[in-house]
């Protein structure tokens, strides 16, 4: 076996921690340092080397945000985590969005707070910037919008909660790294670069929150506006969801000014200091801002890219890849993104299952995320704070015992796709806030591989070949679906305005597979397909590459592989390809040494009516069943159907655990021939505990 496939393997089996996943460690509550050295001893025992250190509602307000008391507990966390070889990264704010420092900026000068315009009919109520000459007015003034905070008190709508931002200020903007970023690293200088590797900002809102009303602004837009041949009057189309050459200037302005104001002073003060900027900007569209960013992030928020919410055809669905493409243009090695916020079921807080988790987090892999931030791990949920924000992802759920496994599993994922080629040969124009989504449809679905590249970096290509190249890449296709002009460039390579047109795909399907996802990856030389199931239904079909060799298939849940059977006509190779519904499978072509095919099983069969239950109380139900084998092979496996977690038991000997139906256990290595007393202890989902729902759990059981 080629020695980078066994390194690779090897790091697959024992995945380094630089690919951990680094939750939002959601810090709420009052400090108790004992507590705090053990959590995060615990988190390391189950695979997470880093967190997020993300000051929180609940904080006590006798523990002021950015006091000498609130840094003497920073530093006692950054200083556990540094002990524990974990790294940390730092968030900009107390609580989010970014850009106010807990409402400390407008504090030190009240001309800094979040202006806005907003049309009216009385002209005296602000500075008025356009008499539209029908009884209205536009009028700039304050906003009056605000941000959560991290005290009781001081959420939307209530009378604490801090005053937002006019982060288009650059004189705020100072203010607001002086009195955070500088701050921090004044406390903690000799943690960055080493320990601390970022700084995270959340989504930064010009206007502030509860401020819908109004439209971006600053202080003598109008003038710029002006300047770049705007009319005034022409802003009230803003307020009327309609567009015109005005809008379209002003829009430009203000992205301009973020991006120059807030984004870059930001991002240039971490390069200056030896850490990254990340986290990730307001929309799941933005793309200028994304250029900024040494470590480009998103947001995985709800429900919304799930099949149930419309899946690929869904606005908010391009954010990953935009992400992640944006990485590789750049060469940046790392891009993350914040995921299961609030990504529960029915509306029902906390209903978040072990099989979402998984869907998800293979969801924003096969899209090319190489770092998960998972949302959240709570310090406390005690009282209000357990129905902020949940569910808790991590310690304070069912499967906290067992995490080791969703651990490894994002290493994994990451590791592949860290310093790897996804070998796309099409590129999809892209530009701020014009993304195509329902037009690359047909690429997902024949699964062409394609990356996002923003208009904005056509400057940094040039051509070889008649491909358009950039940074390793070279494409010899380009989609123009936004109507992009004026770029000499596109006129030297193959374009199309219809995705449709372009069959290329490099992973071919005997049958039509539209819910099956495919990312070629090339890494150390080795050529290999991370593919995902990510429809409901089994997929069982044959596949073809156009590459020579014998076929790996890597199970990354399990960390186990096996060789493939497999044919090779001409310079292609052939295999069969059978996955259940949302299973994924990592495929590497190459010598595969004498490394053996998948065992064969014994199948017991289905034996959920074989169980009886025993005991009902807490949430669990333990379920008992007498198992006569005459014969022992080594290799019996069984399955039972049931809600949600399942943990088996034989004869004492604990054997696994199971997130999702069907539970298949294999048992062979505890049998004994003669009664066997088998033992499943099946957990109900986290909201049975903290909410007043009564989600069905327990054996014969499914929710779909």
């Amino acid at each position: 076996m080629n020695k980078n496939i066994v390194g690779l393997l090897d790091d697959l089996m024992n995945p380094p921690k630089e690919f951990t996943p680094i939750p939002f460690w959601f810090f709420n509550d009052e400090p108790d340092l004992e507590k705090i050295k053990m959590q995060l001893t615990d988190y390391v025992e189950k695979g997470v080397n880093g967190i997020v250190l993300h000051p929180r509602i609940g904080i006590p307000k006798t523990l002021e945000y950015l006091s000498d008391e609130y840094f003497e507990i920073v530093k006692f966390i950054v200083k556990t985590a540094a002990e524990l070889e974990m790294l940390v990264v730092l968030y900009d704010e107390g609580m989010y969005p970014s850009g106010s420092a807990h409402g400390e900026v407008v504090k030190a000068n009240p001309d800094f707070a979040s202006v806005g315009i907003i049309m009216t009919d009385d002209p005296t109520s602000g500075k008025l910037i356009v008499d539209l000459e029908d009884g209205n007015y536009i009028v700039q003034r304050f906003t009056k919008g605000t941000i959560r905070g991290i005290h009781f008190g001081e959420d939307d709508g209530q009378p604490g909660a801090p005053p937002s931002t006019n982060i288009l200020n650059p004189l705020a903007v100072d203010k607001f790294i002086e009195l955070t970023h500088e701050r921090y690293y004044q406390h903690l200088k000799e943690y960055f670069g080493n320990t601390i590797i970022g700084f995270f900002t959340d989504e930064p809102c010009i206007l502030g929150r509860n401020a819908s009303r109004y439209r971006d602004w600053t202080d003598n837009l109008e003038e710029d506006i002006v300047a770049s041949g705007g009319e005034l009057k022409e802003l009230r189309a803003l307020f009327e969801k309609k567009e015109n050459r005005t809008t379209k200037i002003y829009k430009s302005l203000i992205k301009n000014r973020l991006m120059e104001v807030f984004y870059g002073k930001i991002s240039k003060w971490c390069e200056e200091h030896g850490i990254a900027l990340m986290g990730h900007p307001e929309a799941s569209d933005d793309i200028a801002e994304e250029l900024y960013f040494h470590i480009p992030g998103q947001d995985l928020i709800f429900r919304r890219v799930s099949p149930e919410e419309g899946g690929i055809i869904q606005s908010d669905s391009v954010h990953a890849k935009t992400a992640s493409d944006i990485a590789r243009h750049l060469g940046r090695r790392r891009n993350s993104n914040e995921c299961f916020g609030v990504c529960i079921r029915n509306k029902t807080p906390w209903y978040f299952t072990g099989e979402d988790m998984k869907w998800y987090i293979d969801w924003l892999g096969v899209r090319g995320v190489n770092m998960y931030i998972p949302h959240a791990f709570f310090y406390s949920v005690k009282g209000e704070r357990s129905g902020e924000r949940p569910p808790d992802v991590g310690p304070n759920n069912i499967w906290w015992d067992h995490y080791k496994h969703y651990s490894d599993y994002m290493k994994r994922i990451s590791y592949i796709m860290t310093d790897s080629n996804n070998n796309a040969n099409i590129a999809v124009l892209c530009h701020d806030n014009q993304v195509p989504y329902k037009e690359v449809v047909s690429l997902f679905e024949q699964q062409i591989e394609f990356n996002y590249l923003p208009l904005a970096l056509l400057e940094q290509c040039s051509i070889k070949d008649n491909k358009l190249c950039i940074n390793g890449y070279e494409y010899d296709t380009v989609v123009n679906v936004i109507g992009a002009e004026g770029y000499d460039i596109l006129k030297s390579v193959h374009t199309v305005t219809d995705c449709n047109d372009i069959q290329k795909q490099d992973f071919i399907t005997k049958d039509l597979c539209k819910n099956l996802r495919v990312s070629h990856i090339t890494k150390d030389n080795i050529e290999m397909y991370f593919v995902f199931n990510e429809g409901q239904e089994d997929v069982d079909t044959q596949a073809t590459v156009p590459l020579k060799g014998e076929i790996i298939a890597v199970d990354l849940w399990k960390g186990k592989s096996y060789k493939l059977r497999s044919s090779s006509p001409e310079e292609k190779t052939q295999f069969p390809l059978q996955l259940k519904a949302f299973e994924t499978v990592l495929i590497i072509i190459g010598d595969a040494g004498e490394l053996e095919e998948k065992p064969e099983v014994t199948f017991l069969g289905n034996l959920t009516e074989t169980f009886k239950c025993v005991k009902d109380e807490n949430n669990q139900k333990l379920y008992t069943a007498n198992l006569q084998v005459d014969k022992v092979e080594g290799n019996e496996v069984f399955e039972v159907v049931g809600e949600e977690m399942v943990e088996c038991y034989c004869n004492g000997e604990f054997v696994g655990v199971s997130f999702w139906n069907n539970h298949s256990f294999s048992i062979g290595k505890w049998l004994q021939t003669g009664d066997n007393e088998i033992k499943l202890r099946v957990t109900g989902n986290i909201a049975n505990i903290y909410t007043n729902e009564k989600i069905p759990y327990g054996l014969g059981i499914y929710n779909k």
